[in-house]
């Protein structure tokens, strides 16, 4: 007879097995074929999700960030917002690089830019010139513009991350906000961030990554070999799992009520709540959490 336990470990081992995080993560491996296979299954969700939940309090969709105690005092956001630490995500990648939070005067593009909420704080916080949130969800898009606006210096496009609608040189920064593990290619993605970045700007960028199956190897050979020169490469995971424990409540009470049926459950995976295979693996390690900063170098 079946240990009641040995069950439990059983049936956590079998939803962490069939559970999307292991795709997304890498975990399961990496293939060209799979890899289109989930461009095109990312942009159905996400056209669903903006169509179906169009509520005003939710405006981001990332792991949030908890500022440890010591830490960068840029990165905090005011308390009384609620979506304060996925904001924090934000603010703590947005003053990473060598202009800090002085975005005055620049050109600012966010790669997956989503319902919009994180592009709207940063266009309002740091006043950069001009700030375009693109996202290859076109109702993601169409609902960003109507819950934010999109007036200057803040502006919403649809476009492809791996085709980018822009000419080259066009930016001084580039945003990338738990994106990238939703494309075909990271390569290509890359190389179109280089392109359109003037010389001497900079990507930065933060996402997630499994270290099973050589993923996490594998992403740190794509930013070796990129275009884009690696200026740091630092693992966060210990501020984003307090964070999602922190704002576990809020979430749930999100999903409570708004979201029925059987994408409760997936949505509970995605968001990485307690119990869930992807809030397992980033608290023992197998995933971990990533903030990078890569710049195009000027030509001698």
């Amino acid at each position: 007879m079946i240990k009641k336990e040995n069950f439990q470990r059983l049936a956590a081992r079998r939803s962490g097995a069939l559970h999307p995080w292991r795709y997304i993560t890498g975990a399961a491996g990496r293939g060209a074929a799979f890899g289109r296979v989930k461009r095109l299954a990312v942009w159905l969700l996400y056209e669903y999700m903006a169509r179906t939940y169009l509520q005003a309090d939710w405006t981001t969709m990332n792991y949030g960030y908890a500022t440890l105690q010591g830490g960068n005092g840029r990165t905090v956001v005011d308390p009384a917002i609620p979506e304060r630490l996925s904001l924090q995500l934000y603010m703590r990648i947005a003053t990473s690089g060598a202009r800090g939070g002085a975005w005055d005067g620049l050109d600012v593009l966010e790669i997956g830019s989503g319902r919009g909420g994180g592009a709207a704080y940063l266009a309002h916080r740091l006043a950069p010139r001009r700030l375009v949130g693109l996202d290859i969800s076109a109702a993601a898009t169409a609902l960003a513009r109507r819950r934010h606006g999109s007036v200057p210096p803040l502006e919403y496009r649809q476009g492809d991350a791996e085709a980018l609608p822009f000419g080259v040189e066009t930016f001084d920064l580039v945003l990338n906000v738990e994106s990238a593990h939703c494309y075909t290619s990271i390569p290509r993605f890359l190389a179109e961030v280089h392109r359109v970045l003037r010389p001497g700007g900079e990507l930065l960028f933060v996402d997630f990554v499994s270290r099973q199956n050589g993923a996490f190897v594998g992403l740190q050979e794509i930013f070796a070999t990129s275009p884009l020169a690696l200026v740091s490469l630092d693992e966060i995971t210990d501020n984003v799992v307090p964070s999602l424990a922190a704002d576990e409540a809020r979430k749930r009470a999100l999903l409570d009520r708004w979201v029925k049926g059987p994408f409760k459950s997936f949505a509970r995976g995605a968001y990485a709540m307690d119990g869930t295979a992807m809030r397992r693996a980033l608290q023992s390690g197998e995933t971990v959490y990533l903030a990078a900063v890569l710049r195009k170098v000027v030509a001698a």
